[in-house]
């Protein structure tokens, strides 16, 4: 399955002029813990940035910076970090590793925003795929047991057939 399939195809945006108790109460309502950071342009909004709950508490809350006053713009990280809707779960894995970050925006080739992923996201993946992994085993288990089972020869009861010396 690749990126596409997986991610949250709707994102909560806020303007980058919107305060960090906002974007806070912005989170809450839609839960989430992420908000994709917006500026006006003559085309329309562009995407300049994201904030995270973690950026809320660490970078503003623990500075001691005023949630009602600080905007989200000014805490914002202006490097969007992008995976294509094509990529896969190892591919997207791995730009979080080398880029640094749990949430990725993922886009179509010509570079419109198609939704986000984060690392919580592949993780229920991958935790998916394993649980189908493991029902394939148990079954293959239940079927060799019922293949070996058959009735005493002495008392009728099931037992364990031994195998034919």
């Amino acid at each position: 399955m690749n990126i596409e399939g997986m991610c949250t195809h709707s994102t909560v945006t806020a303007d980058r002029s919107r305060t960090l108790q906002e974007c806070a109460a912005l989170m809450g309502e839609n839960h989430v813990g992420s908000v994709l950071v917006t500026e006006e342009t003559p085309g329309g909004p562009q995407a300049v940035g994201i904030v995270t709950d973690r950026d809320l508490v660490v970078e503003a809350m623990a500075r001691g910076v005023a949630p009602g006053q600080a905007s989200i713009g000014q805490i914002t990280a202006r490097r969007l970090v992008t995976v294509p809707c094509s990529a896969s779960i190892d591919e997207a894995v791995q730009v979080m590793k080398s880029e640094g970050v749990r949430r990725l925006l993922v886009a179509t080739p010509d570079r419109r925003l198609v939704g986000i992923i984060s690392m919580d996201d592949l993780l229920d993946a991958l935790a998916g795929e394993m649980a189908g992994i493991v029902q394939a085993i148990r079954g293959g288990f239940v079927r060799e047991a019922a293949a070996i089972r058959s009735n005493c020869v002495l008392c009728g009861e099931r037992s364990v057939r031994l195998p034919t010396p």
